[in-house]
């Protein structure tokens, strides 16, 4: 499947993600120019990527959204991309690390803003960027500037690693499985939401993923098309074995030790204090 060629010549906003409608009818680049766009009106999921020497470089990425494979003249159509998780596979960054939570999250490793590109996961629609970012708002042609009004945007679990949750802010968790939607705002202005990912603090090293899609969930009769799904992947870090952490302070005692014997030997005091 013929994919855009992504470049690291710009950088990734530390602002968060974005809901847009795609407004493009017919794909204009790629192996499949010419053809009717697969995600034409449909929700996408959007990863910003700014340049702040020059602003007119502005995009996004659309993650996870619905794309073709296979040969020219009978192509399949795929509710997904190969640029479909968090981070981006392009950029071969590790999984986001879940921190040490406080709080309502007290004991438990939890997803935050950290320095890690993608770690800010809020969730806002494009028009809250209208006079904010013009660039990026109208970036693609204004591909992704359709209106959500009327729209109910859900997030939609499609899987789940066991010992992965996801709540809102407030700490209440918003699936009981997969399956289930919750919907995070109405409209074109609906307030960014920011969901928290978690898991216990005892929860065993390695990684983490959750598979979503976006969907229109009001009850009018047309609504809009549902995205491509797309993951969020995290790590729980390892934490060294208690006889490893003695063994590297004996170590450190031992180090200690020795640069006190060199001082003592070479006529020197050493005061230690307790």
């Amino acid at each position: 499947m013929a994919q855009e060629n992504h470049q690291d010549d710009h950088e990734h906003a530390a602002e968060h993600f974005f809901v847009g409608l795609d407004t493009q009818e017919i794909l204009s680049r790629g192996d499949y120019a010419g053809l009717t766009n697969p995600n034409y009106n449909r929700l996408t999921f959007l990863a910003p990527h700014t340049d702040a020497v020059n602003p007119t470089n502005n995009h996004f990425h659309g993650i996870g959204a619905y794309s073709y494979e296979g040969a020219l003249d009978s192509p399949t159509v795929r509710s997904t991309n190969t640029n479909n998780r968090i981070p981006e596979p392009y950029t071969n960054q590790p999984p986001l690390t879940l921190q040490p939570g406080t709080g309502l999250f007290e004991g438990l490793l939890i997803s935050m803003v950290t320095d890690e590109p993608y770690s800010d996961l809020g969730i806002a629609p494009v028009q809250s960027i209208q006079t904010v970012d013009e660039n990026l708002f109208d970036s693609s042609g204004g591909r992704w500037t359709g209106s959500l009004a009327g729209a109910e945007v859900a997030l939609e679990l499609m899987s789940i690693t066991p010992g992965l949750y996801v709540a809102d802010e407030m700490g209440e968790n918003i699936f009981s499985g997969v399956g289930d939607r919750y919907i995070i705002g109405e409209g074109d202005d609906f307030e960014e939401f920011m969901p928290v990912f978690w898991t216990d603090a005892s929860a065993a090293a390695g990684s983490y993923s959750a598979t979503f899609r976006l969907q229109d969930a009001s009850d009018r009769e047309n609504p809009l098309g549902e995205s491509g799904t797309f993951s969020a992947d995290f790590q729980v870090a390892s934490v060294p074995e208690p006889s490893i952490l003695a063994g590297l302070g004996l170590l450190g005692w031992v180090a200690i030790a020795g640069q006190r014997k060199r001082r003592l030997e070479s006529g020197t005091t050493a005061e230690f204090s307790d």
